[in-house]
């Protein structure tokens, strides 16, 4: 009987490589928790401990903004119900995504409550 190995055996070991510190396509804000692109002005809530807690204050700041309402359907919303409502859909990967509270002195993303905001996609 030959036994065959799928893959050859080699002497490499592959390792991650570390993040770029700089990048030319965005910089890093708020100590590193929010991305923020050149080409648009766009910022991006990084997926890290330091992100989420971001992400979570600027739901926060949107749900005071609006009274405490859901910005689709009016109804009172609690905190710990709000979901971040955003303006442009995510689609593509999150290529359009964008974080901001206000964009050019306007309101830009809201706080709403998870069913409108399922509903809407």
């Amino acid at each position: 009987m030959i036994r065959r190995r799928p893959i050859p055996r080699s002497a490499y070991h592959w390792q991650p490589r570390p993040k770029p510190e700089h990048s030319q396509h965005y910089e890093l804000i708020c100590n590193g928790a929010v991305r923020r692109y050149h080409d648009s002005g766009r910022e991006v809530c990084q997926d890290s401990p330091a992100g989420w807690k971001e992400y979570k204050r600027r739901v926060e700041a949107m749900l005071l903004r609006q009274g405490g309402r859901c910005c689709l359907c009016g109804k009172r919303l609690a905190l710990s119900q709000a979901t971040f409502e955003h303006q442009r859909r995510r689609g593509m990967g999150a290529a359009w995504r964008d974080d901001r509270i206000t964009k050019d002195g306007a309101d830009w993303n809201g706080a709403a409550c998870w069913v409108c905001n399922g509903e809407k996609g």
